[in-house]
């Protein structure tokens, strides 16, 4: 789950509930969202959010999807044209090899995923019985306690998480996981101590009893103000987990070094945070209020020169049109959609993780505005993101999907051309 803003200059920023923190380093599970509440409201003392946008309304639409009535028999027409707004080209300079990298699309592929708790993904599926499943699903655990893995994590707010069950329902999918690890309450000093390494040995066990992928995101939006995560405390966290997992004979998971993608905490700069590049074989980022432009903002383009002067393939690992999806309104793909998926072309993106959530059943995202940003809000908007990823660009669940990620074949690092 993202954190909750945007500012002026189109970066967001936002404290983060990621769905409960399982037990351990004595904070409870029924615990997390508080805790959380209180996060967002110190980040909001500190950093400026964005107004949001102007919407414009099509009075004549009655059935929820921005057509108008007497234009019904054209909408196949409207939504290819929404498709062709696209830009599809890509910048020759985000194309090169990777190295220490595991998991990577083929050359001209993007590995598709959504999220990113259970009732979401559950609507998700019952919205859209006809279309393709995405190549992947999100997931969200704590680094305190292995909840949320094989067994079922619940919020105060409802949210589950439980990744076994997506193992168990979807047979020919990967999984992006999201691990919870922040420097309050001192979580990430005290994994870096080895306070949690049964925890990394429990998560190693249960990895290596699934025969597919797993992207990991290891303390994820690790340089965002909500986090307060010390450069020195997070890489030290971070190399452990890696060293462990690896101990442990663990060849499913793919290490996903994840930014913000905004104004970082203190100040930091970006490199004070990176492992290594033995350590990382992903570098991500999250994309909200970012998109609501052409330009992703500094921060952002930042870190995607950073991954091309490693050599690492690009995700994008947190998604969403924050100022909603509105029935009868076509402005979320005017403003967002176009932008979003432009971006993940020019800059060869090769992972794109898409949150349908409604927003404004987050607490902590009331003082923002965020809205209810589900596909299902408006039939257009779904069906032109449907034609869109029905694109043989895009890698979805199928029964070659492994193989395509170089997973069937080669289980250790693996190298891409693109």
């Amino acid at each position: 789950m993202p954190t909750f803003s945007d500012n002026s200059a189109g970066e967001h920023t936002h404290a983060t509930n990621r769905n409960g923190l399982p037990s351990g380093a004595g904070i409870s599970s029924a615990s997390w969202g508080r805790i959380h509440l209180v996060a967002v409201a110190a980040a909001l003392t500190s950093i400026s959010c964005a107004a949001t946008g102007h919407r414009t309304h099509s009075p004549e639409s009655t059935n929820g999807d921005g057509v108008n009535d007497h234009d019904r028999d054209g909408s196949d027409h409207l939504i290819a044209d929404l498709v062709t707004q696209i830009r599809t080209e890509v910048d020759p300079a985000f194309v090169y090899e990777y190295e220490q990298a595991k998991f990577v699309p083929p050359a001209g592929k993007t590995l598709l995923i959504a999220g990113q708790t259970l009732g979401a993904i559950d609507e998700y599926v019952a919205s859209f019985p006809d279309e393709p499943l995405p190549g992947g699903w999100a997931a969200y655990w704590g680094i305190p306690s292995t909840d949320g893995l094989a067994s079922t994590a619940v919020n105060e707010h409802g949210h589950r998480q439980n990744h076994q069950e997506l193992v168990d329902r979807f047979p020919n999918s990967v999984v992006q996981s999201a691990l919870w690890m922040v420097g309050k309450w001192d979580v990430a000093k005290n994994a870096g101590l080895g306070l949690y390494d049964d925890v990394i040995r429990g998560f190693s066990a249960w990895a290596k009893t699934i025969d597919r992928p797993i992207y990991l995101r290891i303390g994820y939006e690790f340089d965002g103000p909500h986090n307060e995560l010390e450069p020195s405390e997070y890489v030290t966290a971070y190399r452990r987990f890696v060293d462990i997992t690896r101990e442990e004979g663990v060849q499913n998971v793919a290490f996903v070094w994840h930014s913000y993608a905004s104004p970082p905490y203190k100040g930091y700069a970006l490199p004070s945070w990176y492992p290594g590049d033995e350590y990382v074989d992903w570098v991500a980022v999250s994309l909200f209020g970012h998109m609501y432009g052409p330009d992703p903002g500094p921060s952002a383009n930042a870190v995607f020169d950073f991954a091309r002067a490693h050599r690492k393939p690009v995700m994008v690992a947190e998604s969403s049109p924050v100022q909603g999806i509105v029935a009868g309104d076509l402005s979320s793909w005017n403003t967002w959609f176009v932008n979003y998926l432009s971006l993940a072309y020019e800059k060869n993106i090769k992972a794109l993780s898409f949150i349908n959530a409604d927003w404004s059943t987050y607490p902590e995202a009331a003082p923002l505005n965020w809205q209810d940003a589900r596909l299902q809000n408006n039939e257009t908007v779904a069906k032109a993101w449907f034609m869109e990823t029905a694109k043989e660009h895009y890698l979805k669940q199928s029964p070659t999907l492994f193989e395509q990620l170089g997973f069937a074949a080669v289980p250790g690092p693996l190298t891409g051309d693109q």
